[in-house]
């Protein structure tokens, strides 16, 4: 089992999350293979990883000395075995697609050392559905990145029903060397992260459905009110402090009595955008119309805003924005 100081992490998938965690790993001093199935698609990963650290220096969240160092510990690799050779650490970071996931872990758990942990990036597929068809199940552990995953420092770590305890523990410890916060969370549909956040999303859908609210007015609640707080309060918290006296009055009854139960996002505005082609901002239009908003501004907003929180969250100095 690898210690908490790796000589070398592998990410698999050249994507925007993969590119993002391969960055992560380079940062927190671990030599990392990014590999790729087409040059095109290492290259595009380079060009992202580059302007990536480029903000991180901008918002004096990266030292622009360290880019020689950061930069000589990324390799991109076309070959998977080149890419895995002598990786302690092998993350899979390709398309939510299981069968596609599970043979290229497969892959590379024949082609890593025999003690190599091996780990996907999912947030929709069961680490026991993964874990299943490997040689050595019990070094397999998913670790959730949530993009951006070179900015946020949350991650899942879900253990599934044959990984070994000090799998789990290992993966935890590795992602602590490279600043990561890791949570172990259960092997459920969504873990922790994604189930909150189709909660959400279910209770918004099915009211703006009803004709009782707006996407826009739904999106300030939350990024101006309850977001507004979280980091300060979490909803234990939150719960301890109102009271679970007021809590269990008829007030918050008639609340939990109406919320949304639909258990199909079709019966709701996400399924019914869907049926009409609108898939969001890639086609260029879901609640939101993305023709007349640019997405990729809109992407840099929400990465500065998360450092925003970071800094507030460690101390720093930092200047508010008008709204």
């Amino acid at each position: 089992m690898p210690s908490n100081r790796l000589s070398k992490a592998a990410v698999l998938g050249a994507g925007t999350m993969g590119a993002q965690i391969a960055l992560a790993f380079a940062m927190g001093g671990v030599p990392v293979s990014l590999w790729g199935r087409r040059p095109e698609a290492l290259r595009d990963a380079s060009e992202r990883i580059s302007r990536d650290w480029g903000f991180l220096v901008s918002e004096d969240l990266a030292n622009r000395d360290d880019e020689g160092a950061v930069f000589e510990r990324l390799k991109f690799e076309s070959g998977l075995e080149s890419a895995v050779e002598g990786a302690g650490f092998v993350i899979e970071a390709i398309s939510e697609e299981i069968e596609s996931k599970r043979r290229l872990l497969r892959r590379a758990q024949l082609a890593s050392d025999e003690n190599a942990l091996l780990s996907s990036t999912t947030s929709a597929i069961m680490a026991g559905d993964l874990q299943a068809e490997l040689g050595n199940p019990e070094l397999f552990c998913i670790a959730h990145f949530a993009q951006p995953a070179h900015i946020v420092s949350l991650v899942e770590v879900v253990p599934g029903d044959r990984t070994s305890e000090s799998a789990a523990a290992a993966t935890s410890e590795l992602l602590e060397s490279i600043g990561k916060v890791p949570v172990e969370c259960p092997d459920i549909p969504g873990f922790l992260w994604a189930r909150i956040q189709h909660t959400v999303l279910r209770e918004f859908a099915s009211l703006v459905g009803k004709g009782l609210a707006t996407p826009e007015a739904c999106d300030k609640i939350l990024k101006l009110g309850y977001a507004a707080r979280l980091p300060a309060m979490g909803a234990f918290e939150h719960a301890d402090l109102a009271g679970l006296k007021l809590l269990n009055g008829d007030a918050a009854k008639a609340v939990w009595a109406d919320l949304s139960n639909v258990s199909d996002p079709a019966e709701t505005p996400v399924g019914q955008l869907f049926e009409r082609g609108f898939e969001g901002m890639s086609s260029g239009r879901g609640f939101y119309d993305w023709n007349a908003r640019d997405p990729e501004e809109f992407k840099k907003e929400r990465d500065r805003e998360i450092v925003r929180r970071m800094k507030i969250l460690s101390g720093a100095e930092v200047r508010l924005k008008n709204r």
